[in-house]
């Protein structure tokens, strides 16, 4: 792995996506270009003061990793320059290098491209109902930011003086069908919103939301202390801004959940504004042949989260899809990974120490395969008497790809492949040496044997938590997300699909003890269960309860078509839950229609919990590695944005579900992260 690769790989794009790549790259031995188009590297995250997964300040810690990346002598960085053409094959690509407005290109050899541009802001002004720019104190969030960032403190711009009262309106610019076709969630809006209500304790603060969306990590134990501390939210949606008595403050009207206009006056508004891609990200992408979504994102496949439809290019951060930081952090590294594999240095080196992979999921399949193609041997271990994991069980089309038939390509690949021992029903339950020389002690049917190893990644996975309410376990109609995607399969016939249907979103999760975060996963995988059966059987009677319709990103859409489909959607509030009971033979089910305020009572066929992922078999294997877990129990990484995959002690990686509920796509993605990081920490890079 010491040769040095001929021609750079080309970094377009220096936020936390771009320099994380940059920086994997570096490390594994590669030569990088990185390009941005900018005068300073740390793309949109260089403009947040506090970081909304954490609360904390992230300047610091940024400004450390520019520094890193710009020390590097593997890295060459390119300051205010574009991509503007892209010519070649594989590993002999040319790409035209300009500066914005100058004629003059300059052309230079790379073996291929990740694409890392991020995305821009959405600017309000063109929506002249909320009055940015016209009414003074009328912000939005990134204003926001930059108050927070400076010694003077947050004020409103008519006065200069400290707001009292603070109206946070969501979804500026996305969400929206008119008067703009700007449909998708941003992502992070709401975490956002609820790290700087918690930064004005001072002032009356109300949300204004669709849904507030909690899927970022440490944003619903953020809204918990939120509301305690007196945080109003209001599903509403605010229309006609208007400037308060001498131009300061502002007045706005709104219609409540009873169908009633209403009017409110505040100190200040701050606009919560979406994301997209700008004119010139837009070219870029023309330029570069990639395949473009509905959206104007870049398009990818949830078995291949960072692959473009070109060969030879890939991409991270928000240019795929609107994301938090941490996912931008591990599609870098995951496209690093895939950079690496293809193009990078990699002569094979006999004392390369092997790789332990715990877990034969999707993460622990997609890692070891990985590593293996980079010349490390691995070793596989699952408990199980196959692999597969959690997605085998799973026969649910997730974003327009069999989950079964892909995880049996990839296990077969991995019991193919040459590189790769696979141990099924063996587990780790002795340690010994130290990170680097480690010697793992496995019970097998075989019997004890042991295992040296330099690095391990833990991939292990989770299993649904199953609540005693609702009759779950006492009437079989009754079950869980995935018991009632299994039934579909088994039951696939057009006279088997229930006449009637109800969802029940959030069972066990979002408490506000116990099980406090959000599960992420629920309400995707309840939206596609719903159109399932609407459009397996368009008279039948589908209803959703839910608290917010967590479907972030581009999972709007799903949104989308299950209402135009007919699904019914009942928002509930946590201290009137709907209830499920028996009436003779039949199932009942009764709630509150929050918009008509008045009782829901549905006999359904069918009712389908949304539980929450628990850590399964976390708790022995940090305790034998001595890594910490968190409250809900699974693993804490070193930091959760800068080094999401990277656990406390070196030499051991985390990816999947044991690191916290998310998609199969992100699973992947945090596969080939942790692949990536454990390479070089094997190869003496780290």
């Amino acid at each position: 792995m010491d040769s040095r690769q001929p021609l750079p790989i080309l970094v377009v794009g220096s936020g936390m996506a771009g320099l994380r790549a940059a920086l994997d790259l570096a490390a594994a031995g590669a030569d990088v270009l990185l390009v941005e188009a900018g005068t300073r590297l740390g793309g949109s995250l260089s403009h947040v003061a506090i970081l909304a997964q954490t609360g904390q300040p992230i300047r610091d810690q940024l400004d450390a990793l520019t520094r890193e990346v710009q020390e590097h002598p593997a890295i060459t960085v390119r300051l205010g320059q574009r991509l503007e053409s892209f010519a070649g094959q594989p590993g002999a690509f040319r790409a035209g290098l300009a500066q914005p407005g100058v004629q003059d290109r300059e052309e230079v050899a790379v073996s291929c491209l990740i694409l890392a541009t991020g995305s821009v802001p959405f600017h309000p002004g063109s929506l002249d109902f909320l009055g940015h720019g016209v009414i003074p104190d009328v912000v939005t969030s990134l204003d926001l930011e930059a108050m927070l960032a400076r010694k003077g403190g947050i004020v409103r711009p008519s006065d200069g003086q400290p707001p009292l009262s603070v109206a946070f309106m969501q979804c500026v610019g996305s969400r929206m069908l008119q008067p703009l076709d700007r449909p998708a969630c941003c992502a992070t809006g709401c975490a956002v919103t609820v790290r700087q209500a918690l930064a004005m304790p001072q002032a009356r603060r109300i949300i204004c939301a669709i849904d507030l969306r909690a899927h970022v990590p440490g944003t619903q134990e953020a809204l918990h202390q939120a509301e305690s501390e007196g945080v109003a939210l209001r599903h509403i949606r605010p229309h006609t801004l208007e400037p308060g008595p001498d131009g300061r403050g502002v007045d706005y009207r709104f219609v409540d959940e009873q169908g009633q206009e209403c009017r409110e006056s505040v100190d200040m508004v701050v606009l919560a504004v979406g994301v997209g891609l700008s004119v010139s990200t837009r070219a870029m992408l023309e330029a570069s042949g990639v395949a473009t979504g509905r959206h104007g994102f870049v398009a990818t496949q949830p078995f291949a989260p960072v692959a473009t439809s070109r060969p030879g290019v890939f991409v991270a951060g928000n240019l795929r899809g609107p994301g938090e930081a941490a996912l931008a952090v591990v599609q870098g590294s995951a496209a690093a990974c895939e950079a690496w594999t293809a193009f990078g240095p990699k002569e094979a080196q006999a004392t390369t120490a092997p790789a332990l992979v715990l877990g034969g999921g999707v993460a622990g399949l997609a890692c070891g395969l990985r590593l293996a193609q980079c010349g490390i041997p691995v070793t596989l271990v699952e408990s199980t008497d196959r692999l597969g994991g959690n997605p085998r069980k799973h026969p649910t089309i997730w974003k327009g790809q069999e989950t079964r038939e892909a995880v049996a390509a990839m296990a077969q690949a991995v019991l193919d492949h040459p590189g790769v021992t696979v141990l099924t029903e063996a587990r780790l339950v002795g340690l010994s040496g130290g990170p680097g020389a480690w010697t793992g002690h496995l019970d097998t049917p075989q019997g004890p044997c042991a295992r040296a190893f330099g690095a391990a990644v833990l991939a292990l996975g989770g299993s649904e938590i199953r609540p005693d309410e609702y009759l779950l376990g006492r009437d079989p109609r009754v079950m869980t997300q995935l018991e009632f995607e299994n039934w579909r399969r088994s039951h696939p016939a057009p006279d088997e699909v229930p006449r009637s249907v109800v969802f029940i979103q959030c069972v066990g999760s979002r408490q506000p003890c116990g099980y406090t975060a959000c599960a992420r996963l629920c309400c995707s995988q309840a939206l596609c269960a719903a159109v399932d059966v609407k459009k397996s059987r368009p008279d039948a009677q589908v209803a959703v309860f839910y608290r917010d319709i967590t479907a972030y990103g581009e999972a709007e859409d799903i949104y989308t078509e299950a209402r135009r489909l007919g699904v019914l959607f009942f928002r509930y509030d946590p201290d009137a839950a709907p209830r499920v009971e028996r009436l003779g033979t039949d199932l009942a089910v009764t709630g509150e229609d929050s918009l008509l305020g008045r009782p829901v009572r549905l006999r359904p066929d069918r009712v389908v919990l949304a539980t929450p992922l628990a850590a399964a078999g976390v708790a022995a294997m940090a305790a034998l590695f001595a890594v910490p877990t968190d409250a809900l129990g699974f693993l804490s990484p070193v930091h959760p944005v800068l080094f999401p995959v990277d656990l406390p002690r070196p030499g051991l990686f985390a990816a999947g579900v044991c690191l916290g509920p998310k998609p199969l796509d992100e699973s992947f993605a945090e596969a080939q992260a942790a692949a990536m990081r454990a390479a070089v920490f094997l190869t003496g890079r780290a």
